[in-house]
């Protein structure tokens, strides 16, 4: 008899067919990467699927329809390549850091329809590094921020073919930014310019909820969602300085007559401070359909809400502001040279807005245990191009992605018939692209980003 298709398939297949032909979208970097291999390689539309141990991020409820105890964990390397013109010269700058991120899953069902996870995973990161002397130094020559989560998780079936996941996260955030504070002094000019590096460093946590609800409604459709918690993270840490080593052969008159080394001056001048800050892990909505039109294959699509303007401004600020930021700069150096320490807030608006994801995929299974993966999504971008600056411009970005995978029996090395539990092994490749924009916020910083991304990774599991 021939089968019929699902009536779901068509306008599925449709969306995956025109999605490549459509205008791109700029990206949001800071969540550009996936914590799962084979959701990676089906382009991130994973809600409702969910049928691996990374379901602790993905969709929490999709926990209880895993039976046994299993353990996963991946590994991921990639470039994140960004170059930025000066429109005036046609001179590029660069950014290619190389990233390594690495994230590990625990499930166990004890009982069928109740199930017990734990995940610890980077879901949020970014990291830049620009060239010495390039036109934005002024507002950063290099930003990090990574954030690390862990979530227990407890997922239960009430009913048949239907799930509801809860989790907790705890979270962790770790900021590092360097960049440049020109020095002047009103009373002596200095000849050439003058110049310290600003470089913070900053942590903090907190705590947030999340949840997932996943409905097998038939044999070939699924649905799921998930939601998780907009988490405020109170960042805490220090801001040290280094003077140019050029300072040191430069002399300047002393308030208390004679000369003394500009080093001398910029130490007195800019001392280590504690600093505070605030940054926002976004509140997160996903829906998904997973269709199953034939047996071996499977049309996944996500659409996900990011509600990015939850991450505030990039903006740190001395515990002494608007106090006494170094007291070694006393009033006969302030009088002497017409300057006062006033470097107590540092930072600039991020202008983040809330975004909308697009995300599909398709598995086509090659016999009993083996499959191959692709995907394609766009991710709209959370800073318009307008609000664009040199320490986070997120340009538009395009997302390829293909994977292959293995889940099936691994037999024991001292007796090849007995089967000692299942192998879970996903690989995956991720291609990004981005289109030209202008960053024009800042007057004096319209710079043109150019961007592409590399991404690989693989991840290995096993079923007890």
């Amino acid at each position: 008899m021939k089968k019929r298709l699902a009536p779901a398939v068509i306008p599925l297949t449709l969306v995956l067919c025109f999605m490549p032909f459509t205008p791109a979208l700029p990206g949001q970097d800071l969540s550009f990467h996936d914590v799962g291999a084979r959701a990676a390689g089906l382009g991130g539309a994973f809600t409702a699927r969910a049928d691996d141990a990374t379901a602790i991020f993905y969709n929490p409820a999709g926990l209880a329809f895993l039976d046994g105890l299993r353990i996963q964990t991946s590994l991921t390397f990639s470039t994140r390549a960004l170059s930025a013109v000066w429109p005036e010269t046609g001179e590029a700058f660069r950014s290619s850091p190389r990233e390594l991120h690495g994230n590990f899953f625990l499930s166990w069902q004890p009982v069928r329809g109740l199930s017990f996870g734990l995940g610890y995973y980077s879901p949020e990161n970014f990291d830049s590094g620009w060239p010495y002397a390039w036109p934005g130094e002024q507002v950063s020559t290099a930003a990090k921020y990574k954030v690390r989560t862990l979530r227990p998780v407890i997922a239960v079936e009430p009913l048949r073919g239907l799930a509801i996941g809860a989790a907790l996260d705890l979270v962790a955030a770790h900021l590092w930014w360097d960049h440049l504070l020109p020095f002047e002094m009103a009373s002596y000019p200095i000849p050439d310019d003058t110049a310290v590096t600003s470089r913070h460093e900053l942590t903090g946590h907190g705590l947030g909820f999340s949840g997932g609800v996943l409905w097998k409604a038939v044999p070939w459709l699924q649905v799921g969602a998930r939601y998780r918690q907009s988490i405020v993270v109170g960042l805490s840490g220090k801001n040290t300085f280094q003077p140019f080593a050029e300072s040191w052969y430069t002399s300047v008159p002393g308030p208390y007559g004679g000369a003394t080394p500009l080093t001398n001056v910029l130490n007195r001048f800019y001392v280590t401070q504690d600093v505070r800050g605030e940054t926002a892990i976004p509140r997160e909505i996903a829906f998904g359909i997973a269709v199953r039109p034939a047996r071996r294959l499977s049309l996944n699509l996500d659409v996900q809400w990011d509600r990015w303007s939850d991450l505030g401004r990039w903006e740190y600020r001395s515990v002494n502001a608007g106090g006494d930021l170094s007291p070694e700069f006393s009033e006969d150096y302030r009088d002497f040279y017409g300057i006062a320490p006033d470097y107590g807030i540092q930072g600039l608006d991020l202008a983040a807005g809330d975004t909308k994801q697009i995300k599909a995929g398709l598995e086509y299974g090659l016999g009993r245990w083996f499959a191959v993966r692709a995907g394609f999504s766009r991710l709209e971008g959370s800073v318009a191009t307008a609000g664009r600056t040199p320490i986070y411009p997120d340009p538009g970005l395009s997302v390829y992605s293909c994977g292959a995978g293995y889940e099936g029996p691994m037999f024991s090395i001292w007796d090849e018939d007995k089967n000692v539990g299942r192998l879970v092994f996903d690989v995956y490749v991720r291609y990004a692209t981005a289109g030209d924009g202008s960053a024009s916020a800042l007057p004096g910083y319209e710079l043109v980003y150019r961007a592409d991304r590399w991404a690989a990774g693989v991840a290995v599991g096993y079923v007890f």
